[in-house]
């Protein structure tokens, strides 16, 4: 446990480049907000606490993180300005360290910022930094055997500066001494806002010990300024998912286009075919089939069960073991039974199937008045016959039959043949 690491996440920035109201830092990444990956993240390391400075226009946000520390950032003069914000708020003993993260860099990953504070607790200062050989914008770090000397923007280096491959992250970590030197960061600049990457002179010039820390990827520490980085960064994430769930032995047919959530949860000997969106909220057991085309979103599948293709799974379904929901099959809030099946072309809607359920094609349980919702009982052993209507609410017995085409109204008692079908009559062809 850090338990003298305070973290200050950064998430003040209008983010006009995304062109969305929508703050910068409340756009999301596999379901999850940018702010929210980077504070997953920072947890991790169990530091004493989480600080986040917003705007004015932000407070809002309070009510969607009622758990955090906010603080408020007015008016906006760059990240110096902002720290120094912070330190006026709020009192850091000397003992204690500052990690400043910042709220769109959600590629972050607790490995890195592990490593700085383990390198803060025996320096002054310790930057983050990447390898880039193509840079063409970031920061550059100019450092050499005896230490980092500055950081450069990109626009100001100069041709020898250009040439060195290190940039700079933005992520910095200080102890007491270096915290002190914060006030001193000045506006004297075209721009007349407080530069955070100033702290690096100073040090030096207080003969304070910087350490740089390189991630171990560079899409590690990169941020998100623009909808493009934001699409980048997306697919980074999901490779980075793919991945682990490879390692841990599910088979992808074709991992590029499985598209997963964070909160993703994969058991053991399962395959996913092409074409599969995993939605939030979704957990999978073991020897599960998913096949090509299909959906899943807040639903618990369990074990030796099979879906799809072009199944969708909306929010609340649960499949049991041995269960199977096949093609052009939407299931909504609702259970199904052990070793049910609901093969083909059907909506199941706010239901309860028992055990060894059939369910034919084109069946569809009318749950919805237009007003409220009802529920469909359909219990153990059941033959639901093709095409047919189960009108909410209403309970089928155990081991009884509905015929094909019927419109069911009234609940069905165990062990009986229910059908609502009109006589058939066969006429002579008018010639």
């Amino acid at each position: 446990m850090a338990n003298n690491l305070n973290i200050l996440v950064l998430a003040a920035g209008k983010g006009t480049r995304m062109n969305s109201k929508l703050p910068k830092v409340l756009h999301k990444l596999n379901e999850k907000t940018m702010l929210e990956h980077v504070l997953d993240q920072s947890k991790l390391l169990k530091p004493k606490k989480v600080f986040i400075l917003i705007n004015k226009q932000m407070t809002f946000i309070k009510k969607l993180f009622p758990k955090e520390n906010f603080l408020i950032q007015h008016p906006q003069l760059g990240t110096g300005h902002a720290v120094q914000v912070f330190l006026n708020k709020v009192t850091i003993k000397k003992s204690e360290k500052l990690l400043v993260l910042y709220g769109d860099n959600p590629l972050v990953e607790s490995k890195d910022i592990q490593l700085m504070y383990d390198k803060i607790k025996k320096s002054n200062l310790v930057l983050l930094g990447f390898k880039k050989k193509d840079n063409k914008s970031y920061g550059i770090i100019v450092h050499n055997k005896n230490g980092v000397s500055e950081i450069v923007e990109f626009k100001e280096a100069n041709t020898r500066q250009k040439k060195l491959t290190t940039c700079n992250s933005g992520i910095m970590a200080f102890d007491c001494q270096s915290l002190n030197l914060i006030k001193k960061i000045d506006n004297k600049n075209r721009k007349k806002e407080y530069y955070l990457t100033d702290i690096v002179k100073l040090s030096r010039q207080y003969r304070l010990k910087i350490n740089l820390v390189l991630a171990q990827n560079e899409k590690n520490a990169v941020g998100v300024n623009d909808q493009i980085e934001l699409l980048e960064a997306e697919k980074i994430m999901q490779d980075r998912l793919r991945k682990k769930f490879i390692k841990q032995g599910v088979k992808f047919v074709d991992p590029s286009t499985v598209y997963l959530s964070s909160d993703t949860k994969i058991g053991k000997n399962v395959k996913i075919e092409p074409f599969v969106v995993i939605g939030k909220k979704v957990t999978i057991g073991n020897n599960v089939i998913i096949k090509s085309f299909s959906h899943l979103e807040d639903t618990k599948i369990k074990n030796r069960v099979e879906v799809g293709p072009y199944a969708r799974l909306r929010p609340g379904s649960i499949l049991e073991d041995n269960s199977k929901v096949g093609n052009f099959v939407e299931i909504k809030k609702s259970k199904i039974g052990k070793g049910s099946k609901v093969n083909h072309l059907s909506y199941i809607g706010d239901a309860l199937l028992g055990k060894q359920v059939n369910i034919g094609a084109g069946t569809i349980t009318c749950n919805y008045d237009g007003k409220n919702k009802f529920k469909t009982t359909i219990k153990d052993s059941a033959f639901i016959g093709s095409n047919t209507s189960l009108i909410a609410p209403v309970t089928i017995g155990k081991n009884s039959l509905v015929g094909a085409g019927s419109s069911i109204s009234k609940s069905v008692k165990d062990n009986s043949l229910a059908l609502t079908r009109a006589e058939q009559r066969n006429l002579r062809k008018k010639k």
